[in-house]
């Protein structure tokens, strides 16, 4: 009996806890936007979205630091980035886009054709 209630216990408390836990990242298409003097993140599956960008406690500094190099020196030439992160709703309509890392960049608009195609990553 012990033991069958501290398997249920168990499995009480891993269930409670990867219902809440943003555990796993994912790969979105978008483009870094000046707004204001804040550079926001728009993601090409929806480009009326901006995202305040926080970059995650264990990201690839390297890598974003390249991309935010690389569209200040874009001089207006379209560009897009395959960035991994997850994004979060801190209510009231307002989307949080925590990054993880930058994998690729790519000249010209948005394809949707590559924002439709993203796959789950594991952070």
């Amino acid at each position: 009996m012990l033991k069958s209630l501290l398997t249920g216990l168990f499995f009480i408390y891993f269930l409670a806890g990867n219902a809440y836990a943003e555990d796993y990242n994912d790969i979105f298409w978008g483009m870094l936007k000046k707004d204001n003097q804040e550079i926001v993140f728009v993601r090409c599956d929806s480009p009326s979205l901006k995202m305040k960008i926080v970059r995650t406690a264990d990201a690839n500094q390297e890598n974003i630091e390249k991309a935010y190099q690389t569209f200040n020196q874009s001089k207006g030439q379209s560009m897009y980035f395959a960035f991994i992160g997850n994004v979060k709703d801190t209510g009231n309509g307002n989307y949080v886009f925590n990054m993880y890392d930058v994998m690729e960049t790519k000249t010209g608009r948005c394809n949707l054709t590559d924002a439709l195609n993203n796959w789950n990553v594991s952070q």
